[in-house]
């Protein structure tokens, strides 16, 4: 990198930075989901780690006080430790299928965006039939045919969600391969394969940026509504949606169950969907305009 180009990418940094200062309500996002990494990567050297497995029937649904900050679960386990510890599961969901989603959406939007024609036709037609369904109702179908576990969760959630990034993609790649640096690569003789992940690629990574922040919001709460009505991890692993599903049953009798594992699932997602709004202003020439 040249010292122009140095100065002029710290430039746009302090640009984004200014940008993103000025509301108020994207820098409340960064602070949640900078908590919400905080309390994935070190919420086992703040809470006990075996919690999940700390059964105290004599301690159950004690309501919130100074030994219990949320109260405890119909074991008796520290619904504040769980939540902590949760983080952690919640976090990886999201990131995983957002990670193999666009892994996939880029080899497959790419390829029937730059070659077009019969390719295009024929992925573009098996897309549609993904986008076609609702991706709750469908999410909820391949999770109930896999069964109930961590990673069939995960698996389902990828089946629906890497149609979107391939619409994308594909249509990122349409816009670009006919400007005159893929024409100038061409004539130098490079590969398709280098024009369009070493050319191409690049130049769609802040649409994708934007699309996978704001994602990560909807896969936690889909992940969570999957667990809840009982097609996630067990409910011995400590998943928000998990929690909240056990704690269903007694919602008059102990509402704290319910209630802090569903408003840290609200408070994840509001982050994500304010970050993900807060890119979208920085990285969008009109909007910066």
């Amino acid at each position: 990198m040249s010292k122009n180009q140095s100065k002029m990418f710290w430039l746009d940094i302090k640009f984004a930075f200014s940008l993103i200062k000025k509301n108020k309500l994207v820098v409340l996002g960064f602070i949640i989901v900078l908590i919400f990494i905080f309390l994935a990567i070190f919420g086992e050297f703040l809470v006990d780690p075996k919690t999940p497995s700390k059964i105290d029937f004599k301690n159950k649904l004690l309501p919130p006080s100074r030994d219990h900050i949320f109260g405890t679960d119909d074991n008796g386990r520290d619904i504040f430790s769980l939540i902590i510890l949760g983080a952690k599961y919640d976090l990886f969901i999201a990131v995983s299928v957002i990670s193999f989603s666009i892994l996939i959406g880029i080899i497959i939007g790419s390829i029937s965006g730059y070659f077009g024609g019969i390719v295009d036709e024929i992925i573009m037609r098996i897309t549609d039939i993904f986008l076609a369904f609702p991706g709750l109702v469908l999410a909820m179908a391949i999770a109930s045919v896999l069964g109930r576990s961590f990673t069939n969760l995960m698996l389902a959630l990828i089946i629906v969600w890497w149609s979107s990034y391939a619409r994308v993609i594909r249509g990122q790649f349409i816009s670009e391969r006919e400007k005159p640096y893929v024409s100038a690569a061409k004539l130098l003789g490079l590969s398709n394969f280098r024009i369009m992940f070493r050319h191409i690629l690049p130049n769609t990574i802040y649409p994708l940026l934007i699309l996978a922040t704001m994602d990560m919001g909807g896969v936690i709460l889909t992940a969570a509504g999957l667990s809840f009505i009982g097609l996630g991890p067990s409910p011995f692993e400590p998943e928000w949606g998990s929690l909240a599903s056990s704690g269903s049953i007694y919602l008059f009798q102990a509402p704290w169950i319910m209630f802090f594992p569903g408003i840290s699932i609200l408070l994840a997602s509001l982050g994500f969907n304010l970050v993900g709004d807060g890119l979208r202003d920085v990285l969008d020439p009109r909007l910066r305009r």
